[in-house]
């Protein structure tokens, strides 16, 4: 989850409960993509009485006009008919430890007929709410998705999440999952997580405050080696000054035992920090088993504003490691707050960086290395 800002701040949460018995947050803050994920994931709305929730913790006080979700509406399995008539509505905490939706309506909107929208309108959809719910800044909300149309088990529709295919907990290591979660009900039954899910969504606020996750997919088909000659980094420009003491990275040990070697250096290549992550932390896998490992740097550094670095990792060739990066949703409406918009996943090949390669094209931009820094 991103802060509206141009230090693309993720945000770590710790729950507390207010005086009146409603969520609030407080924060520890981190700088990246803070978010991984192996690959798209759905929920059905309407199969079983199916439906779904969007946990979230508001980041701006003010009316909410609307919400973009990604819906893939004629793909056999993700929809079915018509694709149902969808009730989106937000819908208050309930305060509980468990963090399900009230049956309290902020706002509604009505996904009818979707399958008469053009591309890409009827994939990435903006839902337009009325009444536009009021929200609290660091109280937790829900967007629910209920298929109320007179067959919903024939007439169906689904939301797409990121999906991780071994969860964790949390889920994403900058936010926790009472902030961010997918939950679903089933068959009248109680709300419940899904385990490795985590919304796609923005919220736009009236006020022009935005907030929500950006990232549409994963490029785990598309995975690079580090090994020898073969490294991977992110190149980013820092907007505002910013103060980190860590680096992370999700990434998978394929064989080997020496370490993964980090490099943060400036982008003439002088070094700023150089540290290594032992192979005992990064548990063997293969590349759909991915885990996120630290490096601490034992001081801080302040990255300034304007310059570009790289956050570089290599390994001997003794030793095989691989990532892949994930998609920012920018080209069908994602605004930039809602990934990190100032940096893009490299790769080296004979001696040279290049964007990432997927679907057929070359030194693409618009992925991101799954990683983060620690701001202390």
């Amino acid at each position: 989850m991103k802060l509206n800002g141009p230090a693309v701040i993720v945000y770590s949460i710790a729950l507390l409960l207010s005086q009146m018995g409603c969520a609030v947050i407080t924060h520890a803050e981190s700088y990246g993509t803070g978010l991984g994920s192996d690959g798209l994931a759905n929920t059905p709305l309407g199969p079983q009485e199916c439906k779904a929730s969007y946990r979230f913790v508001a980041q701006h006080t003010g009316y909410v006009s609307q919400v973009r979700v990604y819906l893939i509406p004629d793909k056999s399995g993700y929809a079915a008919g018509t694709g149902g008539t969808i009730h989106v509505t937000v819908n208050p905490d309930d305060g509980t430890s468990a963090h399900r939706p009230t049956s309290t309506v902020l706002g509604g909107h009505w996904i009818t007929n979707i399958l008469a929208l053009p591309s890409p309108s009827r994939y990435f959809y903006v839902a337009k709410f009325s009444p536009s719910p009021w929200l609290t800044a660091g109280r937790i909300y829900h967007v629910v998705f209920q298929n109320e149309d007179r067959l919903p088990a024939y007439n169906y529709l689904s939301v797409d999440a990121l999906y991780h295919v071994k969860p964790t907990t949390p889920t994403q290591p900058t936010v926790s999952d009472a902030s961010l979660a997918v939950l679903m009900s089933s068959q009248g039954g109680p709300w419940q997580p899904r385990p490795g899910f985590t919304p796609i969504y923005e919220l736009d606020f009236a006020n022009g405050n935005y907030q929500g996750v950006g990232y549409m997919e994963a490029w785990v088909g598309y995975p690079r080696i580090i090994s020898g000659v073969h490294a991977v980094r992110e190149t980013f420009t820092v907007s505002s000054n910013v103060s980190v003491s860590s680096a992370a990275v999700r990434i998978s040990r394929i064989y080997g035992n020496n370490p993964l070697v980090v490099r943060l250096e400036n982008a003439n290549g002088t070094l700023v920090h150089s540290g290594s992550i032992s192979a005992l932390d990064i548990p063997a896998s293969d590349e759909d088993s991915p885990t996120w490992t630290k490096l601490n740097f034992g001081a801080s550094y302040t990255l300034l504003a304007g310059h570009t670095y790289h956050l570089v990792f290599e390994a001997p060739s003794t030793s095989l490691y691989e990532t892949f990066p994930i998609r920012k949703g920018y080209k069908y409406g994602f605004r930039s707050s809602t990934y990190f918009p100032t940096g893009y996943a490299q790769f080296n090949l004979s001696g040279s960086w290049y964007g990432w390669t997927a679907w057929g094209q070359s030194n693409r931009t618009d992925g991101d290395l799954q990683f983060y820094f620690n701001v202390p």
